[in-house]
């Protein structure tokens, strides 16, 4: 009977204690309503570039994040890979890129937690990448037997891609009033289409129509060495007259990957 007894209060002190720590939600603790977290990628900087994003919680295990990033007009990240890949053609150390990007995302936390979690996540992103400083050094020739000439062009432009992707992550919330956020965004994949536009100057003068054409297979050979850019000599327009060389609205496909860590507060 005593033992029974002793169970019984065990049991009634766990209830009033449980009672007394409530369920997390949103508003516990927070400086207006909880459900607005800002953050910052930590990981960006590494890649020459600066994220932030927003999110809202709508409800239960639903939240809406908006993310933006830009990267500084600057050297090419490990432009000593491409060269090296690329050859002596080009001298990538030259190039400069610029960017910026824009990524609406829908997120569903599998458990239930009002933004914190593991979470799926379905998303689009809108990204424009600037070029400038691309120098292709060839020599164009009429035939076997002609001789080599010279031809310096110099490219700008610009390449945007539209693309849907989808990944998984997950989020923690740290603190007293659990207002410090860590998120994981463990891996992403997106997927759409690019286009690509590029125009320069070339150097030499006086080339022949069969030069021209050799001119322009070098050309689409050189920039397709870039990451899914694919052209033919048809894709290249080169003006004699003007000695001017355009790539305009060349469509491709284009997918890539999607992983950070952020640290970000709750409000």
């Amino acid at each position: 009977m005593k033992k029974f007894s002793t169970l019984l209060l065990s049991l009634a002190l766990g209830s009033t204690l449980a009672a007394q720590t409530p369920k997390f939600t949103p508003d516990r603790g927070a400086l207006l309503d909880g459900k607005t977290i800002v953050k910052a990628n930590i990981t960006s900087p590494i890649f020459k570039n600066y994220s932030f994003a927003a999110e809202r919680i709508l409800t239960k295990g639903l939240s809406l994040q908006l993310g933006i990033a830009t990267m500084p007009k600057g050297a090419l990240p490990f432009s000593s890979s491409f060269e090296n890949h690329i050859g002596h053609d080009v001298s990538m150390s030259s190039v400069k890129l610029q960017s910026f990007y824009v990524t609406p995302e829908l997120r569903w936390y599998t458990g239930g937690g009002y933004g914190h979690g593991f979470y799926l996540m379905a998303y689009y992103r809108y990204q424009n990448y600037k070029l400038s400083g691309y120098t292709l050094n060839m020599d164009v020739r009429e035939g076997a037997s002609s001789t080599d000439k010279p031809v310096a062009l110099d490219l700008t432009g610009d390449f945007k891609t539209n693309s849907f992707g989808f990944g998984l992550g997950a989020q923690w919330l740290f603190g007293r009033n659990k207002n410090i956020v860590l998120d994981w965004n463990i891996l992403g994949v997106h997927a759409g289409k690019g286009k690509l536009t590029l125009a320069g100057d070339y150097s030499a003068t006086n080339l022949t129509d069969k030069e021209i054409a050799d001119l322009q297979q070098q050309i689409s050979e050189n920039v397709s060495d870039l990451p899914t850019i694919k052209l033919v000599g048809q894709d290249v327009n080169v003006d004699k007259a003007s000695k001017k060389v355009s790539i305009d609205n060349v469509s491709t496909p284009w997918a890539w990957l999607r992983a950070s860590v952020s640290l970000g507060f709750r409000f």
